[in-house]
């Protein structure tokens, strides 16, 4: 198949739609298929407290101007139609599909740049990574601009991550599995193209969330849900029910093809109770907050109270990732449980400078407030207090 070369001379951050992750298709395609007249509210919120992006706001919406104005390109939609979970109807609907300026506003709210997302749940769920990707490297460019002096020490930590995986194969023989995640916070997206290039020359990667660099570099396209698709049934039925039907909607939709299902959106008891037996023989998680370790333990008991064999499992470990904590948690869960490193900021950051903690998450479903109770409180979201109040007193009863 031909793959036309990625031209960057526009200097814009976007320079394709498949440069995003994997899930946005996954879920617009599914809210496709079941919640295609559901509407949602998004907002944007940069976790460092110490850094104003408000100075970038005008360079931010110029971005924004252009990611709208792109469209799949046949050699894209060819790609996408040989996944074998992209259905043909949602590969037609993407052949005319096009972000749309009027359901995103950039604005300053508190002093602070503020991003807002409003409108049909199809159109506007997949902003996500390409507003976070265009924020992010916006910031790059201005604050820590590229230089040979910050590239090479990209390129000595890269190489010093390299010898460590290849040393603790050598002395465990254990070869750990790591997927790149580092498409909505990387430097810059040629930066993170050449970490993935460099991981997969070196025998290291065995597939990326970046749809783009997938098709690029015949890597596997990894991904399956996001906390918003857990979060959209709290505003369609009770919210103790919410993860459940989410759960449920999302195998019978996919069945095996993507059985990863997300675990923190209600926290780790509500997740026990809401993954039963059915659930545990049919998929398989994704651990992304709190202590990995603890949650591998917590796991590896639940399977063994349904009588199942861990050792038949997988877990996706995917939360603030870096090679030490990798091989720690290879060394705990060998031979006890299947485990899988999605690696996001600690590749596609790691050049001796501040990667942002940028998130987009949705607040509002069908004039519903809809919220992510994670296990580490600094990642909850949520603009309603009363429903965050109403939330946790329903948890508290379980």
């Amino acid at each position: 198949m031909f793959i036309p070369k990625i031209d960057r001379s526009n200097g814009k951050v976007i320079q394709r739609l498949t440069s995003t992750d994997f899930y946005k298709f996954t879920m617009q395609q599914i809210f496709l298929y079941l919640h295609f007249g559901s509407v949602a509210q998004y907002r944007f919120k940069c976790r460092n407290t110490d850094v104003n992006l408000l100075e970038f706001k005008d360079e931010i919406e110029d971005e924004i101007d252009y990611l709208c104005s792109l469209k799949f390109i046949p050699e894209e939609l060819t790609y996408l139609s040989s996944i074998s979970c992209l259905r043909s109807r949602y590969i037609d609907y993407l052949e005319t599909f096009q972000l749309k300026r009027k359901y995103i506003q950039v604005t300053e709210k508190n002093k602070q740049l503020d991003i807002f997302m409003e409108g049909p749940l199809t159109e506007v769920s997949p902003f996500e990574i390409y507003v976070l990707k265009i924020v992010h490297e916006v910031y790059s460019r201005n604050v820590n601009p590229r230089s040979d002096k910050l590239l090479n020490e990209g390129r000595r930590r890269l190489i010093e991550k390299i010898n460590l995986y290849n040393q603790f194969f050598h002395e465990t023989k254990i070869y750990p599995i790591i997927i790149d995640f580092g498409t909505r916070r990387a430097y810059d997206e040629e930066w993170h193209e050449e970490v993935v290039s460099t991981l997969k020359d070196n025998n290291i990667l065995s597939g990326t969330s970046n749809v783009m660099f997938a098709q690029l570099y015949n890597l596997n396209p990894i991904g399956s849900m996001a906390h918003e698709f857990c979060m959209l049934p709290q505003a369609l039925v009770h919210p103790m029910d919410s993860q459940k039907v989410a759960f449920k909607n999302w195998i019978n939709f996919y069945g095996n093809d993507l059985n990863i299902l997300l675990s923190d959106t209600l926290g780790d008891q509500k997740f026990l109770l809401d993954y039963d037996k059915d659930l545990a023989l049919r998929t398989n998680v994704r651990h992304d907050s709190g202590c990995p370790f603890q949650f591998g333990e917590m796991m590896i008991n639940h399977y063994e109270s349904f009588g199942i064999d861990p050792k038949n499992k997988l877990i996706v470990f995917s939360d603030g990732l870096d090679f030490p904590k990798m091989f720690e948690l290879e060394k705990r869960f060998k031979n006890r449980i299947k485990i899988i490193h999605g690696i996001g900021t600690s590749l596609s950051n790691d050049l001796g400078i501040k990667a942002l903690q940028n998130v987009i998450k949705m607040v509002q479903a069908n004039g519903f407030p809809v919220c992510k109770l994670s296990n580490n409180m600094s990642k909850a979201m949520s603009e309603d207090a009363d429903y965050v109040t109403y939330l946790k007193s329903c948890l508290d009863k379980i």
